[in-house]
């Protein structure tokens, strides 16, 4: 197959399990339809053919009795000729099982004509134009005027065999043509294909909900580990799947709780060391080199307080009722200079959360406006949803390129925002992990040209 045709065929494939499945029933269904069709076209062909071969049956009944002694002196009907012949004709046409399916229906014709029951061969039926020429689907859907052009022999008491060769008005031709076609295609192709469309309905929703509840299981895990395990119903493959899913989440569990009780565990046996690193460095005579190593504890100390901050963010414990204005108010208040003022505008109703953690994400927030821009101006928008807190700025911004993984742990703007070196890139890590954990978000944007847009959206309900 060539490459352009495998491209379009991938195009035109369905992308969801619905419509694929749906595409693959139908042709299937109409596959299988078409090759039973052969059915209902021989079914249709043998009524079309029985009225011709009863009447057949019924004209030459008494030309039958009377034998071939009187086939010179009978009257022949109009479209009808008598032979008489010594031996039992021979079948030459090639539709044989056409003709077996017809015969018997001859057969007792005449022998309903006669009253007894005769030795008939069949020897052809078929359906032909009004030049000759054979016409069998298009009668068969009344497209055109056709006859029944019928040949068989009854055998005589002395041996010998009266062939009738006639012709007779199609059955079943006085039925409209379209009348036939429409009753076809709807009955045959139209109520199946709806019935697929139930049947595919039904299975989407018995079979495949389970796969939904799934993704939507595994696209919330990152938001919320301690999520609800899956429920297991469902196929057996859907229970398999969803069961190795809570196994999935459960290792996760532990694995997250194994690394902040080994952070948690460091981080104090390293504050011992430090403490005694205090004590000596008091003792220290030289006063330049005392403050360096003043300096580099306290940074040391900073740096694992900013490690536990960045490991329990993640833990919003207890929610209760935050009215984000005062909080906001609050904040630009305290860290409101007479360089920066920090205007606060909007309003918002109170929401479910963890005020210490709410204070410390905004904080972290409105701390790097502050270092690292200008005109710093926080925005408060109340949504259906929730309540978005926009900080603005007019600074250098971030690097595009950097716009994506600013917020993961010990990533850095060095060369955009963090025009002078300080902290160790876990400020917005541990805002971006505080509004997780209280199921919002914390979205970045460059502004045209004047600096960063920081929006910090936190539900209105915690379910």
């Amino acid at each position: 197959m060539p490459a352009f045709a495998a491209a379009w065929l991938k195009r035109l494939w369905p992308q969801t399990l619905f419509a694929q499945l749906l595409l693959i029933m139908v042709c299937g269904v109409l596959a299988i339809q078409l090759l039973s069709s052969s059915i209902w076209f021989d079914v249709r062909f043998a009524q079309a053919l029985e009225a011709p071969v009863r009447l057949a049956a019924s004209r030459t009944a008494t030309l039958v009795a009377q034998g071939c002694d009187a086939v010179e002196t009978q009257t022949v009907p109009t479209g009808y000729q008598l032979n008489c012949m010594d031996q039992q004709p021979h079948v030459e046409a090639a539709d044989k099982r056409g003709l077996r399916r017809i015969e018997p229906l001859l057969r007792q014709a005449m022998a309903h004509e006669l009253g007894h029951e005769p030795t008939v061969h069949l020897l052809e039926a078929r359906l032909t134009d009004t030049q000759g020429q054979p016409l069998v689907w298009r009668s068969l859907f009344g497209l055109d005027t056709a006859q029944a052009h019928l040949r068989f022999a009854v055998a005589q008491p002395d041996g010998r065999w009266l062939q009738v060769d006639g012709h007779e008005q199609q059955g079943w031709s006085g039925e409209s043509a379209w009348a036939l076609i429409a009753d076809y295609v709807l009955r045959v192709y139209v109520l199946r294909i709806l019935a697929v469309l139930g049947i595919c309905w039904l299975a989407v929703r018995l079979c495949l909900r389970p796969l939904q509840r799934l993704g939507e299981a595994a696209r919330g895990l990152g938001d919320n580990l301690e999520r609800p395990p899956l429920p297991l119903n469902g196929p057996f493959e859907v229970r398999e799947a969803a069961q190795a899913f809570n196994v999935m989440q459960q290792r996760l569990i532990a694995m997250l709780r194994e690394q902040a009780h080994f952070l948690a565990a460091v981080s104090h046996d390293l504050r011992t060391p430090l403490t005694r690193m205090r004590l000596r460095i008091e003792r220290l005579t030289d006063d330049e080199q005392r403050e360096r190593l003043k300096n580099s504890i306290n940074q040391m100390d900073a740096m694992i307080a900013q490690v536990l901050d960045f490991q329990r963010a993640a833990e919003p414990g207890v929610a209760e009722p935050v009215d984000v204005m005062q909080l906001v108010t609050a904040l630009c208040d305290e860290l409101a200079s007479s360089d920066e003022p920090l205007p606060v505008s909007g309003s918002a109703a109170p929401i479910p959360g963890n005020p210490l953690l709410l204070q410390r994400c905004l904080q972290n927030l409105m701390e790097n406006a502050l270092r690292y821009a200008r005109a710093v101006e926080v925005v408060v928008i109340e949504k259906e949803q929730g309540v978005a807190i926009r900080i603005q700025d007019r600074g250098p911004g971030i690097e595009p390129a950097l716009l994506e993984r600013i917020t993961e742990p010990f990533v850095r703007g060095e060369t955009s925002r963090n025009v002078r070196s300080g902290g160790y890139g876990l400020g917005l890590s541990i805002a971006s992990r505080i509004a997780l954990a209280h199921g919002g978000t914390l979205s970045l944007e460059n502004r045209a040209g004047i600096g960063l847009a920081v929006e910090l959206w936190l539900p209105a309900s915690n379910g």
